[in-house]
């Protein structure tokens, strides 16, 4: 048979249980304000060689940071928010091998930085910036390719500006 302090402290837990979870609440918009529910996103600006890193950064953000950001994708003229920037860099190196040993295989990085900036249209405020991110990619080129490194790059990127901007809230 359950005793009685048993029984109390199980509907103590319970009550508490449910009063701390009615403390949440969940609101559109990723940790923007309140009246930011829709954003824009504008191609970056590439200052680069590579012609076709403009529309993979794109792309990718334009199917991930809506979702991400809990935003809706919208028109430049109907958006609460816009999020543009500039590819300031591209970078495909041979990562160096310390020890000079034959036998490990030689890794490449591809680097990408951009500056960045999520503005709110209607308070003409900017809502987070970031001057220089970069973002980085490896493969092997023996079982890889750059195009590999770039798109692991793209996406570390994407949460980069996903996790700055969460920040800010």
């Amino acid at each position: 048979m359950m005793s009685f302090a048993s029984r109390a402290e199980r509907v103590l837990a319970a009550a508490l249980l449910l009063t701390s979870t009615a403390c949440y609440s969940f609101s559109g918009g990723g940790g923007f304000p309140d009246d930011v529910r829709t954003v824009y996103i504008e191609p970056f600006e590439n200052t680069t060689a590579q012609f076709d890193l403009e529309l993979q950064v794109y792309n990718h953000l334009q199917e991930t940071l809506p979702r991400q950001l809990g935003l809706r994708p919208a028109s430049e003229q109907s958006a609460d928010a816009i999020i543009r920037g500039r590819i300031l860099r591209y970078d495909d190196r041979a990562q160096s091998n310390p020890i000079n040993d034959p036998s490990r295989p030689l890794v490449h990085v591809v680097e990408i930085a951009v500056a960045v900036e999520i503005i709110d249209v209607k308070r003409n405020l900017i809502l987070w910036d970031a001057s220089s991110l970069t973002a980085q990619g490896e493969y092997r080129p023996e079982t890889g390719s750059e195009q590999q490194g770039r798109e692991i790059a793209i996406e570390q990127l994407a949460q980069r500006i996903i996790d700055g901007a969460q920040q800010q809230w």
